[in-house]
């Protein structure tokens, strides 16, 4: 070590450096009286930089206020204190205090934003790279034919990462992690308690106890299309204090707190899964946090993340379970969700609802490269997936899939589905058993998007954001066919199962992808279909960069928070210079050998309280219906070998009845049907224009 700065007068208690992984080598500086001063024993004083060229040994450091402690150029220095990472600030400690030295691990985010590692354990495809990684953090880890066991990673400070691997296929088994402080950059993984890294990586963790206490300190990380298998593991986060200077936005790398405009609160995702074509598996695990989300995927596309007979918990007071963006595959097999907000959130993806079958699993072993032995298949027990919600089961925000089959039962205190005017194709199959029950008897609600997006100020764009019903009717879009099915609609189709609750349609126009261009809401501009930051940061192409609106065509699928609402663009979308352009959205929805009670219906919807803004995000989605005539918003049902039982006045667009169905009242009540305003029969046959299904006390 060596000392640069201004020196006081007399002894300085300074030692050099004692090598752990090379012959020690001394300078021992004087004491009072000539006496030579213990050279484990060092006193940084203010106005001195003491720099440590060499990984050293103490058992007393004391830094004062205003003195500096660091690692040469090109360098990166940790501190261990008994084997506990800390930061290097202000303070005295004593023990066994560790300074190492390692090269540099850098890691570039953006352009402006550049990390510098430091992990435990820094494992590509050869093994443990001594150089890149803080061994006396890492408990006892050895390695032998693919396996590292007794990894044991403790950290008191910010932004350290325990476990690295940048390639091959390894094992990590019974690994356990504590964290303790605040990471910085969940987008890249800056602080993650573990994560594999790069197209050419298989990690696998078995047994693992992963831990973590501090905003953006994610436990858990998949990214660039790395494939990581998690197994009988316990997996949780804890929402940590976020400095008092940060500012709530959606800048992918500086967002450290999630999306109200989710209507959710929060500062740290138990996992993230980013980068293309990217695997993340979990098995036979404990997942929790107390905020934002569990299972998450951001900036990426064409990923696969998979829950297998686990649990996934969020426990604090909002939150999701999992996120679906850039065409990921989510699916859910023998788990079970519970939620206090959103049992999955799709912004553009798929979502599976299942049960963990032996076939299924056998496949699943092949199409993911799970690396399970028959063994491990055979002992997998066939469970079915429950999703408990307070509120909502789904909340669609984007392009979607939803599948739900065999036993899935979804028990939610609001909505089965809140679809804020997304396209959507839906499959619910109750052969095998699945059940949708809602506390609140609505089983899905459509509205206009009522995220009002963030507010850019000096280049950061601050959730500031505030939403507002508008006050003026809307205006019928022209050539609008309301009894159609078209390719952006919103699609349900049930079959073998008992439904009871309502179906509302209450969307007044969609504004068309990408049509809104860059504007003054940040390069890139609004407007795109959702990617990058859950619900509102950067992803693919935006609209047209600043300016004017773009065209229909500028943007693609990158850009901000979903349906219209502004957020950064990532590259320059298409030409812009065309007028914005909007459609309707209907609900077309088809019951095979099914019953359902219930108001299926066009409607108009209002909040019940507004202006909702960041302080009142649990407003959000909560509206009260007025069931009436389709203006843009169609609703199209097809009963086949079905039962419906009308339990309030429905307004539909089109009406198809096979000859094995029917349309009935409650007992008591009669029904009846208007097309155009003439009565009609209601017997076999299609329907189509304005029509109203009535019920009334019976005589």
């Amino acid at each position: 070590m060596r000392m640069q700065g201004h020196r006081r007068a007399g002894w300085i208690a300074l030692c050099a450096s004692v090598a752990l992984l090379a012959p020690a080598t001394r300078a021992v500086s004087q004491g009072p009286g000539g006496q030579a001063a213990d050279p484990t024993v060092v006193k940084v004083v203010a106005g001195d930089a003491l720099i440590v060229d060499q990984t050293t040994k103490l058992k007393s450091l004391k830094i004062e206020e205003g003195a500096n402690v660091a690692a040469p150029a090109g360098k990166s220095l940790t501190m261990t204190v008994n084997g506990v990472e800390r930061d290097i600030k202000p303070g005295k400690y004593k023990g066994n205090i560790v300074l190492t030295v390692t090269d540099q691990n850098v890691v570039k985010f953006s352009e402006s934003m550049i990390h510098h590692f430091r992990q435990a354990i820094y494992l590509d495809k050869d093994g443990i790279v001594d150089a890149k990684s803080v061994l006396d953090a890492a408990g006892k880890p050895k390695v032998s034919n693919g396996v590292l066991t007794g990894a044991n990673v403790k950290s008191d400070g910010k932004n350290f990462n325990g476990i690295l691997v940048t390639g091959g296929t390894w094992t990590i088994k019974d690994p356990k992690l504590e964290f303790e402080g605040n990471g910085d950059n969940d987008f890249a993984g800056f602080g993650a308690g573990i994560m594999s890294d790069g197209k050419g990586t298989t990690l696998i963790l078995d047994g693992a106890k992963v831990s973590t206490h501090g905003a953006v300190r994610t436990t858990v990380i998949a990214n660039n299309g790395s494939n990581l298998i998690v197994k009988n593991s316990e997996i949780s986060s804890k929402t940590g204090v976020l400095p008092a200077d940060y500012v709530s936005n959606v800048t992918p790398g500086e967002m450290k707190d999630a999306p109200w405009m989710l209507g959710i609160s929060g500062n740290v995702r138990a996992t993230n899964l980013l980068g293309d074509n990217t695997t993340a598996t979990y098995i036979n695990d404990k997942l929790s946090s107390d905020g934002w989300g569990v299972l998450s995927i951001d900036s990426s596309q064409n990923t696969f993340l998979t829950a297998i007979n686990s649990e996934v918990d969020l426990t604090g007071k909002d939150g999701y379970g999992s996120y679906s963006i850039g065409n990921a595959t989510n699916q859910f097999y023998g788990t079970t969700i519970n939620v206090p907000t959103h049992g999955l959130i799709i912004t553009g993806g798929h979502g599976y609802f299942g049960a963990s079958t032996p076939e299924l699993l056998a496949k699943l072993n092949t199409d993911l490269k799970l690396h399970l032995s028959p063994e491990e298949l055979a002992a997998i027990k066939t469970q079915q997936t429950t999703v408990n919600s307070k509120r909502f089961g789904l909340m669609i925000l984007g392009d979607s899939v939803v599948k739900v089959t065999d036993g899935t039962i979804f028990n939610t205190g609001e909505d089965f589905i809140l679809n804020k005017a997304a396209q959507m194709d839906l499959t619910v199959d109750g052969s095998k058993g699945a059940q949708l029950n809602t506390s609140n008897g609505v089983l899905f609600q459509a509205i206009d998007s009522d995220d009002p997006g963030p507010v850019t100020v000096d280049g950061v764009m601050q959730n500031r954001g505030v939403y507002n019903d508008p006050t003026a009717p809307p205006d019928k879009i022209k050539d609008w066919d309301l009894a159609a099915k078209h390719k952006d609609d919103m699609v349900g189709i049930f079959s073998n199962i008992d439904l009871k609750g309502d179906f509302y349609n209450a969307v007044t126009k969609v504004q068309s992808m990408g049509a809104m261009g860059g504007g003054a809401v940040g390069p890139g501009g609004g407007g795109g279909a959702p990617g990058g930051a859950d619900a509102g940061a950067a992803g693919g192409p935006g609209g047209a960069p600043g300016g004017a609106p773009g065209g229909a065509a500028a943007g693609g699928p990158g850009g901000g928070a979903p349906a219209g609402a502004a957020g950064p663009g990532g590259a320059p979308g298409g030409p812009g210079g065309g007028a914005p352009s909007a459609s309707g959205k209907n609900l077309v929805l088809t019951f095979e050998k099914s019953k359902i009670a219930g108001v299926i219906t066009a409607s108009q919807a209002k909040h019940v309280k507004t202006p909702i803004d960041y302080q009142s995000y649990e407003l959000l989605g909560e509206v009260k219906n007025t069931p009436g005539p389709a203006i843009n918003n169609g609703v199209v049902v097809t009963l086949t070998g079905s039962t419906w039982t009308v339990t309030g006045n429905s307004y539909l667009t089109g009406l198809t009845i096979d000859k094995a169905s029917s349309v009935v009242a409650p007992a008591g009540q009669k029904v009846s049907m208007t097309v155009d305003g003439k009565a009609k029969p209601i017997k076999p046959g299609a329907y189509k224009g304005a029509i109203v299904v009535q019920v009334a006390p019976g005589a």
